[in-house]
This record gives C-alpha cells, sequence and structure tokens, in this order.
C-alpha cells in the first residue's frame, strides 16, 4: 500500500469510523535477542535470508501476485520456497521444491515463551527479513527475525481474549501490505485491525457488531489480504462473503461465494480471487469480481480435500494448497487439475494439521 493510499485510508477511516474504533492499542512488545519480552527493543534491522546464486532478484510481491508468474516446466512443483504453518506440530517451516527444510522456527534448541503459539498462519514480510505469525488461540501476532529465527515483537496479551483496544479474540492472518504496515483480521471481535510494522496499532475497520455491512461491520472476518492498489480484500464466515475494499476503506463490492465455511479469500492480479473451502469434503474456488466461478479444485475420494485452509498461487499453472486434516500440502495445476506434489514430512516430520502457507520465489 502507498504512502497516499495509507493516508487516505486513516483520514476515511477516522472521519466514517471513529466514533466505533476502540480508543488505543493492543498490547506490544518488543523482544530483546533470546526473543522472549523483554523492554528492550532490538532496533538493527535484521538481514535477509540468503539466497542462491542463481535466484532472480528478490521483488516485493502480494499473496496471490505470484500467479502472472510463468510456468516452472513440466513436473516442477515451483521455483524458490514454500513456507508452511505446521501448526499441529508447534512449528514454521520453510521447503524447497524437493521437500528439504530451508528454514524453522523455533530454531533447534530454542523454546517459545508460553501462549506465543502454536501458529496458524505466517507470511513473508515484503522484504523478506521477519516473518508475521498469527495464534489465533493464543490472541497473539508475532514479527519472526529470518536471520536468527527469534521473536523481535508481539502484538496482543498472550493467552488473553480482548475486545477493543486492548489485543484480539482469535486474530487470523496478519497479512503484511507492500508497505510493510499488516492486516489482521480479528474473527471475534468482527473487525479488521491495521498495524504498522513494528505492531503499533494504526486503527481498524468494523464497529464491533457481527454481521455483514462491510465496511461499518463484518461477519466472522477470517482474513484480510491487500491489493496491489492498496485495497483489501476481507472474508467473512458469517454468510459467506467476499468483500472488496477500495483504499480509502470504502465498499466496492461484495459477493457471496459457493463456499460453505470461505477462507482466505486473496486476491489474483485481473481482480479475481482464491479461497478455498474450509469443510469435508473441501474446496478451491477462484471467484470473479461478479460472483461467476473461474475455477474449481474439487476432488473426490481418496483424494478429496480434508478442511483447506488456504490456496496460495505460485504460478500461472501452480497452486499450493494447505489441506489441514488430510495432514498435507499439495501443488496443483488448475489447467488440467493434476497434482504436480505432495508434501506430508518435512525435516523427518509428519505434517500436523499444516495451517498456512507464504511464498518466495528466490
Amino acid at each position: 500500500m502507498s504512502p497516499r493510499a495509507i493516508t487516505a485510508w486513516a483520514i476515511a477511516f477516522s472521519l466514517a469510523f471513529g466514533a466505533c474504533a476502540p480508543a488505543g492499542p493492543p498490547a506490544r512488545t518488543t523482544a530483546g535477542p533470546a526473543g522472549t519480552p523483554s523492554g528492550a527493543a532490538a532496533r538493527s534491522a535484521p538481514p535477509s535470508a540468503p539466497a542462491s546464486a542463481s535466484a532472480p532478484p528478490r521483488l516485493p510481491a502480494l499473496p496471490g501476485a505470484d500467479a502472472a508468474r510463468p510456468s516452472p516446466g513440466k513436473g516442477i512443483p515451483f521455483v524458490g520456497h514454500l513456507l508452511i504453518a505446521d501448526r499441529g506440530n508447534a512449528r514454521i517451516v520453510e521447503i524447497d521444491p524437493a521437500g528439504n527444510e530451508t528454514w524453522a522456527f523455533p530454531a533447534k534448541g530454542e523454546v517459545v515463551p508460553p501462549h506465543f503459539g502454536p501458529w496458524d498462519d505466517a507470511f513473508y514480510t515484503p522484504d523478506r527479513a521477519q516473518v508475521i505469525a498469527n495464534a489465533e488461540d493464543d490472541q497473539v501476532v508475532i514479527a519472526i527475525d529470518v536471520a536468527t529465527a527469534r521473536i523481535t515483537w508481539h502484538a496482543g496479551i498472550p493467552g488473553v481474549r480482548e475486545k477493543g483496544a486492548a489485543g484480539f479474540d482469535t486474530p487470523d492472518d496478519a497479512v503484511p501490505a507492500l508497505d510493510g504496515t499488516i492486516h489482521v483480521a480479528d474473527i471475534r471481535n468482527c473487525r479488521i485491525v491495521h498495524l504498522s510494522g513494528s505492531g503499533e496499532y494504526l486503527g481498524a475497520l468494523g464497529s464491533g457488531i457481527c454481521r455483514h455491512d462491510p465496511p461499518r461491520s463484518f461477519g466472522s472476518p477470517n482474513g484480510a489480504f491487500p491489493t496491489p492498489d492498496g485495497g483489501l480484500v476481507v472474508t467473512e464466515i458469517n454468510g459467506s462473503w467476499v468483500d472488496w475494499l477500495r483504499p480509502d476503506g470504502t465498499l466496492d463490492r461484495a459477493v457471496r461465494t459457493p463456499a460453505a465455511y470461505p477462507s482466505d479469500a486473496l486476491p489474483y492480479p485481473d481482480g479475481s480471487v482464491l479461497l478455498t473451502d474450509y469443510s469435508r469434503p473441501g474446496q478451491v474456488i477462484r471467484i470473479a469480481k461478479d460472483g461467476s466461478v473461474r475455477w474449481r479444485y474439487r476432488p473426490k475420494g481418496t483424494r478429496a480435500l480434508d478442511h483447506p485452509s488456504i490456496a496460495l498461487p505460485l504460478a500461472q499453472d501452480r497452486v499450493a494448497v494447505c489441506d489441514d486434516h488430510g495432514g498435507r500440502v499439495i501443488i496443483v495445476d488448475p489447467t488440467t487439475d493434476e497434482v504436480v506434489r505432495e508434501y506430508t514430512t518435512v525435516g523427518g516430520v509428519r505434517l500436523h494439521l499444516p495451517d498456512g502457507l507464504s511464498y518466495r520465489a528466490d
């Protein structure tokens, strides 16, 4: 989101929704070198994760933007690295196309403070220097330094459900925008919280009333993904809605989806969105702004999806799907519905309730 878009959003929000917005920020704490909360912030900017000599230059990309990337080639699942929030194993792992573990949090031998996880989603920041993760059962959003695999800050009160300004109640999908700010779908508070890149509260959309009337109120939102122009795509569980919000926070349009439990609608470059149906059997659906279905992946029988939580485009002909209760991440070719690769084990440990995905092409 450009600085102009942020300013426009903030002005529009304060004018239209200031009366129903919380009065102050969710609790935020920085972390010392060991990753446990302390009063001293780690001020130095951490380096990005190393890239291979043959890797292309790093270009900031929003989730969904990689749908324009050319095919990696026949039989190749993807190029680069895939980040998996392996919720049931209380870890976040990164893999290469062969399934080799290339990074992990917590690092070997490190212990995470109580009520800071496990994490159901994790996303790279645009500069790839940090991973932003949320623990919806523990009411926190954390930032992880990629270079040290340690927590640098957190927002929310660990283990405590809060209303208003103090924190979150089931925070989901803390997604960084291109400017580094973060949007959090605060499900049970029925709002979208906007954080700075260092965890400070910037504002919120939604009055806390849990009904479909965006942007004044949302029916249990479980995803808020930024668009290239500075807007947002919001997924509402109640009513199976997907909302397109303009950069100033106003509603562009909203459509009902053919999903029993829509999850994590993220924008494609052409304005369509990709989402999953968190059900059994589940499905992956790409929906245009007019509500028409552009693509549907709904395998049956032994290959059926069991509560898929997120689908992420990796290239024009590659989509990664987190099949949570199936204990796997699959790479699908949407032009043929062929499963190009299935990942069930990372670092010698079988995936258990994998719930979140992020991607970098380097």
